[in-house]
């Protein structure tokens, strides 16, 4: 009966990838963000035969495609372009989908590196491939964006993180530290992905060259901003107090608002809140790095809504379930640890 069950939910995991893969098919890549910001800057640099586009990215009439993005995805995706002699955006399309397949086949695979059965690793890696907006980034409505690589980063850095609590291999930390590394080249927000070598079992030298080392692309990319003058369409700034304070009711409220969306998360945060206020996990890594890691990552996401010139009634509620993605590799082991605790009270 268990592995008839077991076959049941392989069944449903399959069924989800058939069908973002039918989404990449069917539906042309249509994301506002994929067309005008990662396809743009790769067609970009295609013409340019492999060039940084400095013209376009400095080009006024291209600011709504956030030049000040880093641009390593726009060269993942002109690569086939190359390959293929011409822009060819099917190809990109069924990009998405290999990630999430490769984000799935890890998170089953952490699952039993944790100790858990075969029959709860294939439970939770379906629940957590149901999530609308990680079906939607697998190829159905948002084929092309490149959150689904962070995505797939930080899944990739949890495995790693959990082999260096079990070994220390510094060669599992040099990992780590290029991870950190790409995360902070896909989007801006990737940096945030370095707070986890805070959290790492290291000598504070060593935690802190690392942090220093992981940090080196993203102060590069920095420095090619200002030596370029390319422009950024949003910048930060100090709000007054009264402002301050409305700006934190509008970043909780909306991200509350997200999180109650039914289409989006069914019931995964009702059920989330729950267990995690009846349920207590021993679990040390867990407790020592999943845990501090996701506050802290959480707290540099708020911080940056908090400061941003784009107002919060603006730019949370058209970004947040894209952020809760990011982050959900964290929260969602949380979710899975704390189930298997409360089933099985006397497992470590």
């Amino acid at each position: 009966m268990q592995k008839l069950i077991n076959k049941f939910l392989f069944v449903l995991i399959l069924f989800n990838i058939v069908f973002v893969t039918l989404g990449a098919l069917i539906y042309p890549i249509a994301s506002i963000d994929a067309v005008s910001i990662w396809l743009l800057k790769a067609k970009a640099i295609f013409f340019a035969s492999g060039a940084l586009p400095v013209d376009v990215l400095k080009n006024s009439i291209y600011l709504y495609s956030h030049p000040q993005y880093p641009v390593l995805i726009p060269y993942f995706f002109s690569f086939f372009y190359f390959v293929s002699g011409a822009v060819n955006d099917k190809i990109i399309a069924f990009i998405n989908p290999l990630f999430y397949l490769l984000t799935i086949l890890l998170i089953f695979k952490l699952l039993k590196k944790m100790q858990f059965s075969t029959f709860f690793s294939l439970l939770f890696t379906y629940i957590y491939s149901m999530l609308s907006p990680f079906l939607a980034q697998g190829g159905r409505k948002h084929s092309g964006d490149a959150d689904i690589f962070i995505v797939f980063i930080n899944w990739l850095t949890l495995f790693l993180s959990y082999l260096f609590f079990k070994n220390k291999s510094y060669k599992i930390l040099s990992l780590i530290i290029i991870l950190v590394m790409i995360s902070s080249q896909i989007k801006g927000e990737g940096i945030f992905l370095a707070s986890i070598i805070l959290f790492l079992p290291l000598k504070r030298q060593v935690k802190f060259a690392s942090l220093i080392i992981s940090l080196i692309p993203f102060l590069i990319w920095r420095g090619i901003i200002a030596y370029y003058k390319i422009p950024n369409d949003f910048y930060f700034l100090i709000p007054s107090l009264q402002e301050i304070v409305i700006r934190v009711f509008q970043i909780f409220y909306y991200t509350l608002r997200e999180m109650l969306k039914i289409n989006n998360w069914y019931l995964f945060w009702p059920i989330l809140t729950c267990i995690t206020l009846l349920v207590k996990s021993k679990d040390i890594f867990l407790n020592k790095f999943v845990l501090p890691s996701l506050g802290l990552m959480s707290l540099g996401f708020f911080v940056f809504y908090l400061f941003l010139s784009v107002s919060p009634t603006t730019y949370v509620p058209s970004s947040i379930d894209r952020i809760l993605l990011q982050l959900s590799p964290f929260y969602f082991l949380l979710f899975a640890v704390l189930i298997k605790t409360a089933l099985f009270p006397k497992d470590k």
